[in-house]
């Protein structure tokens, strides 16, 4: 046997015990490692156990087209131009500026903060499924005398502000748009499945109602302007463009007040859910088990070459 195929045997022989040595270390602390991962089984079902029920309402929802305004204006502006007139044309879709919207402070300072309870949406402890009412944080909202009772520094006050509660209203809600923005989804979660339906809903009409009153006041200018520039036209061409225009401004006009569904068309209404979608207790569960079990293994070991190394030295 060479020199070559006796060093390969002895490495070969070195593995063997290594991995022998490992197994044996395992093995001589397995109730060690038994121990330490059945403290963060337990650790980790308590944890879990603890944590309140989240749940989801969702909307499915369509853009509404719009009309034929805005072909119209395009179609015309350029001649209108010549005298001197200067026509808004449309702008992206409108339904991506409700979106924008939905996701903006502006509205929801304006819209949707004044139609709910502000403790409901942020100091919520828990909700009860047998009476349906819900449970604040003691140490932020009092119930009973109905007062904010938390405790802050500057700049936050005890009432919490609207740029405060914004924070918690970008966590609570998601919008998600398909690959062609056909579709729409307009989901809320809350620990009460009564309050994330009603705020899903909320959110569907007050959303219709602004951009409704926007493009109704925009109209009406639109209107009013057009009626004060034609005696000024003295081009057959721009007159007959403006007469267009008027035409279709009242279309617009007439669709804003007789439409039920003016930007989406709800194909899915958002229900109250029966069933939670947070916590994933079982995964909790699990991934606390696991990171025990490897915390036990990793100390195991460690203990015991630091102790061999050191009865070496």
């Amino acid at each position: 046997m060479n020199n070559l195929q006796r060093d390969q045997s002895n490495n070969n022989y070195d593995n063997e015990i290594d991995i022998y040595e490992l197994f044996f270390v395992l093995w001589s602390r397995k109730f060690y490692i038994l121990g330490i991962t059945t403290v963060f089984a337990f650790i980790s079902i308590q944890y879990a156990l603890m944590l309140p029920n989240i749940y989801k309402s969702k909307a499915v929802m369509m853009p509404v087209e719009s009309g034929s305004g805005g072909r119209v204006i395009g179609q015309y502006s350029r001649m209108a131009s010549l005298a001197g007139i200067s026509l808004p044309s449309e702008s992206g879709s409108k339904s991506k500026e409700a979106i924008a919207r939905i996701q903006s402070f502006e509205f929801f300072s304006n819209h949707f903060l004044p139609n709910v309870m502000l403790e409901n949406l942020i100091a919520v402890k828990e909700w009860n499924q047998e009476n349906n009412t819900l449970a604040y944080e003691e140490n932020i909202f009092n119930i009973e005398s109905n007062k904010w009772v938390r405790k802050v520094e500057p700049p936050k006050s005890i009432i919490p502000s609207p740029q405060e509660a914004y924070i918690i209203y970008k966590n609570i809600i998601s919008i998600e748009e398909g690959n062609d923005s056909l579709f729409i989804s307009l989901s809320i979660k809350h620990k009460s499945p009564f309050i994330a339906q009603q705020w899903v809903q909320l959110i569907i009409d007050r959303i219709d109602y602004v951009m409704r009153e926007k493009d109704k006041q925009e109209a009406m200018k639109s209107v009013k302007y057009l009626n004060s520039l034609a005696p000024t036209v003295k081009y057959e061409e721009i007159k007959k463009a403006l007469s267009s225009l008027q035409q279709e401004q009242m279309k617009q006009l007439m669709m804003v007040e007789a439409s039920e569904n003016y930007i989406f068309k709800v194909l899915d209404s958002p229900i109250v859910p029966e069933a939670r979608a947070e916590p994933q207790r079982s995964k909790i569960v699990i991934l606390f088990t696991m990171i025990g079990l490897m915390l036990s293994v990793i100390g195991s070991l460690a203990f015991h070459f630091l102790k061999k190394s050191y009865s070496h030295s």
